[in-house]
């Protein structure tokens, strides 16, 4: 039930969604439902409305361009553990190389 992080390679040549192409860049797993658990604890009260989105049984796709509010939202998580440090300074990692380039996208990948 957790929440795998996928950043993505993005190679779209012209308009037509058949020529999309994704390929893997790296990956933070989440096995443990770490990610999932420290969202849970945000969920509902309006104050982390981009995570809110995360969702255990779906993918959320965000861009370059929403990086800095991910980021934000992150680092207001309450990371009580050296697991929860971890999984959210992954997460971040990759979030910066998102917002480093355009031609990505961050994948939230529930499973």
């Amino acid at each position: 039930m957790g929440v795998d992080a996928v950043l993505m390679r993005v190679e779209q040549h012209g308009t037509s969604p058949k020529r999309r192409k994704l390929a893997p860049i790296a990956v933070a797993p989440d096995s443990k439902d770490v990610f999932v658990r420290l969202v849970d604890q945000v969920r509902g009260r309006g104050t982390h409305p981009m995570l809110e989105r995360v969702d255990p049984y779906r993918s959320l796709i965000l861009s370059p361009a929403e990086m800095p509010q991910f980021l934000s939202e992150l680092a207001r998580l309450p990371a009580s553990t050296a697991q929860d440090v971890e999984a959210i300074r992954q997460l971040k990692d990759l979030a910066r190389q998102c917002a480093a380039d355009p031609a990505t996208e961050l994948h939230l990948d529930g499973s």
